[in-house]
């Protein structure tokens, strides 16, 4: 029978019901996409730590190799830090990721620094283990660094790019694949993020995140220290932050730019040294810092200019809301290229359940 020969009120039902169907395959069809859209969703590929051990080290040193680096002290990965990091590797889908762990990061060590490993294995905690090993990370490998509570908010190479600097696949930088224009002048670059407005705040540099092409000379300071401290030529106790940690590298930061970064000193000094041993002498490549502003990295501070967002910033408050932050502290109109939300996984306050239970909303 056609619904044309149904009475009025009969056909109007029909319709509806209809429309019903309709509209519910619409909403299946697009949840299954969804799905099948974050399912199939393209991210940087992981690479074994193992895998790096194995190959061989970078020839080419002026430009950024496309790796993102985070640890962990075993490969089973929190969920609670899983989101974080699938934007890391969602926003940088034609880069690689290794998830380094204790054990890798001693072997790494024993390849690469044996004359240190006493030194390393000396330190009287793991997290200063952790704060010391992302630095041989950025000066064997180069690349990116990043905390596990750092969420990646667009593309990283547009950030290299805006500074001149060149990203190529890891592979790229020892394997004779990348051929640099005749125009390009080769030069070592760190990259560290200002964290606030308050320059003279010692954490105004954290360590959460950092990026550099290989080779750069300025990651061995923090070796350099340890070394001087563990032997007793560094008098009185260092904490964490203090030895390997962000007040540690803004002290580097400001020795680097006060000393080394309009002169050859600081390579000539590491030439003296068993680190020269990685990549034979590089007195013919230049090197600098940059120190990005609070913008690009850091866009919330957890120091006192960022108590108005620490509510909905800070991951460890009960009102932390991730969205609502991001939208708040104008991460998008500022083209922030990454956040930390500051978890502080390494603290007994960062390991509360209680104060944890929102960190993946």
């Amino acid at each position: 029978m056609a619904v044309t020969s149904l009475s009025a009120p009969i056909r109007r039902v029909v319709i509806a019901l209809v429309a019903v169907i309709f509209f519910i395959s619409l909403v299946v069809t697009f949840q299954d996409l969804s799905a099948s859209s974050l399912t199939n969703r393209r991210k940087a590929s992981q690479i074994a730590a193992s895998d790096l051990l194995a190959g061989p080290v970078a020839k080419n040193h002026g430009v950024m190799p496309k790796l993102i680096h985070q640890s962990w002290s075993t490969p089973d990965l929190p969920k609670k830090f899983e989101m974080w990091s699938a934007s890391c590797r969602e926003q940088n889908p034609d880069w690689q990721w290794v998830l380094w762990t204790d054990e890798d990061n001693i072997n790494l060590v024993k390849k690469y620094f044996p004359w240190f490993l006493e030194y390393y294995q000396k330190l009287p905690g793991e997290i200063y283990r952790a704060d010391l090993v992302r630095n041989i990370y950025m000066y064997i490998y180069g690349g990116v660094y990043a905390d596990l509570d750092v969420e990646c908010l667009r593309p990283a190479t547009q950030l290299f790019k805006d500074y001149n600097l060149t990203t190529v696949s890891h592979k790229a930088t020892y394997d004779g694949s990348y051929k640099p224009n005749a125009n390009e002048q080769p030069q070592r670059t760190a990259f560290f993020g200002r964290m606030g407005t308050d320059d003279s705040f010692d954490h105004s540099i954290p360590n959460a995140w950092m990026a550099s092409t290989p080779g750069h000379p300025f990651f061995l300071l923090s070796l350099e220290m340890v070394v001087s401290r563990l032997k007793g030529d560094v008098p009185g106790r260092m904490t964490a932050e203090q030895l390997t940690g962000p007040v540690a590298l803004r002290r580097y930061v400001n020795l680097y730019l006060k000393k080394y970064k309009e002169s050859n000193d600081l390579t000539q000094k590491m030439n003296e040294k068993p680190v020269v041993d990685v990549f034979g002498p590089q007195e013919n490549i230049k090197h600098t810092v940059e120190v990005l502003p609070w913008w690009n990295v850091f866009p919330y501070s957890w120091d006192r200019d960022g108590n108005a967002f620490r509510s909905i910033c800070s991951v460890n408050s009960k009102d932390y809301d991730r969205e609502k932050c991001k939208r708040n502290i104008a991460a998008d109109r500022w083209g922030s290229y990454f956040i930390t939300y500051w978890s502080h996984s390494w603290s007994k306050t960062g390991h509360n359940e209680n104060n944890m239970k929102n960190i993946g909303n």
